[in-house]
């Protein structure tokens, strides 16, 4: 009975001709013939209540798609807003009870269930349309990772990677992935593929390393290893969806890399034959995945890739001058930017306030190219779960706790800003109140059924 109700409200949501909808009133009558007269007759106004749920899954599982110097989803501009969760695959934060996976020497573990689902409720709660999360593309070099060894792959890493695609498919959240990382990170990175070709060298100075860390990107066994660590990723069955990650519209984006460089830090120095070959093995596996070029700023060198799709940067802090340049040297080639991080906290006196920094966003939105598409700061905690009673801390000084009671006046203010951007990149506005979030809330399992 459900599959013939949903088939027959997808027929009233597409607008078939009337000719052929009569078909299935009989149908509908018969049914109500039966079961002894038990099912009340399917009225139009009834039928309206479920076209509104399905339409909202049709689109989740539509894809965002670029047009010239905008994102679009379902023929009407996007915008891609929201936050870096790094640790969604891994973390590195929480000691988890005896008996769970753990690997000390990074202090790895996989983050439980209930708090990937806090996330995305908190996410949708602020308004967020996007998470960027490291460790969805890369899990490379530990025994907790997808690939611990060249070649060698853990299948059970997959399982917080699959929980939190599905969750934020469910929440209607979109994922933005890296799939390398510049450092010598607990997720993994560069390094650990050189280190497997016996290139043993580590990024303990991040300033400037030793000169063959460029072996990551010119060797061409190098390059395969990775193109064969994409590939296993791309092509993995998600056990929550059935969708390959290549498939699934929810990962809306893979960028090459997270703040990728060569042996100078913020040098740029990435070639622009291995950006090109990387981002077309990308769109080879996934044709209808955006591609984000990886690189720590924005190499000029870069702009005429016909694979890249957005172009971003980080700021720490907000600088109003450096993100009106850049959308600038963007627009030129009518594509997209996003900024990739920044700052959100005000403690840096150099800092453009928060509110100019969106204006110039929210701004060029209302024009015929916004060039730039959303911004994701840095970075998302939330309780502990199923312990609802602690937040996670982390160690950077830019962990927003969203809800936490032990928030500075001016934390809680600066949320309240970014709630309010959020929604404003929606078209909607709301004011300062920060509405509580349930821990870990809804799992959205079944939205609708």
């Amino acid at each position: 009975m459900k599959f013939l109700i949903l088939s027959f409200a997808a027929l009233a949501s597409a607008q078939i001709p009337q000719s052929f909808i009569s078909l299935i009133q009989p149908l509908l009558s018969a049914l109500n013939a039966t079961e002894d007269n038990r099912l009340n007759p399917f009225t139009t106004q009834i039928l309206d209540t479920f076209i509104e749920p399905l339409e909202t899954q049709l689109e989740r599982n539509s894809y965002v798609y670029r047009e010239g110097a905008q994102l679009m989803l379902d023929g009407a501009p996007w915008t891609a807003s929201g936050a870096n969760v790094y640790w969604l695959g891994l973390d590195e934060n929480v000691i988890p009870p005896a008996g769970q996976p753990f690997y000390a020497p990074f202090n790895a573990s996989y983050p439980t269930f209930g708090r990937i689902t806090e996330v995305m409720n908190t996410l949708q709660t602020m308004g967020a349309h996007t998470i960027r999360s490291q460790t969805l593309g890369v899990s490379v070099g530990n025994p907790l990772s997808v690939m611990p060894a060249l070649g060698v792959y853990n299948e059970q890493a997959f399982n917080t990677i699959d929980w939190s695609v599905f969750q934020a498919r469910q929440h209607g959240i979109r994922i933005m992935a890296p799939l390398i990382d510049n450092y010598d990170y607990y997720h993994g990175g560069k390094f650990d593929f050189l280190r497997f070709r016996g290139i043993n060298i580590t990024s303990s100075d991040s300033s400037h390393v030793n000169p063959l860390v460029q072996e990551f990107y010119t060797n061409a066994t190098i390059v395969n290893d990775f193109k064969d660590y994409i590939s296993h990723l791309l092509l993995h069955v998600n056990q929550y969806t059935g969708l390959t990650y290549a498939e699934d519209p929810t990962i809306f984006a893979y960028e090459t890399g997270n703040e990728l460089g060569g042996p100078t830090f913020g040098d740029e120095d990435v070639p622009v034959e291995w950006t090109t070959e990387i981002a077309s093995f990308i769109k080879q596996l996934a044709p209808q995945k955006l591609v984000v070029d990886g690189t720590y700023g924005i190499n000029k060198t870069h702009l005429p890739i016909e694979q890249i799709d957005i172009f971003s940067d980080h700021y720490y802090p907000p600088n109003n001058t450096k993100l009106m340049d850049d959308i600038a040297l963007v627009q030129s080639v009518n594509k997209t930017y996003l900024v990739g991080e920044y700052d959100w906290t005000a403690n840096n006196p150099q800092a453009s306030s928060l509110q100019s920094f969106y204006a110039i966003i929210e701004g060029r939105q209302n024009t015929s190219e916004p060039v730039v598409v959303g911004d994701l700061f840095w970075s998302l905690f939330m309780h502990d779960v199923p312990n609802c009673n602690i937040f996670v801390n982390h160690t950077d000084g830019y962990e927003l706790q969203y809800g936490n009671p032990l928030n500075s006046v001016q934390n809680n203010t600066q949320i309240s800003i970014i709630r309010q951007h959020f929604f404003k990149m929606q078209g909607v506005t709301v004011d300062s109140y920060l509405p509580a979030v349930a821990c870990p809330g809804n799992t959205a399992e079944y939205t609708y059924l």
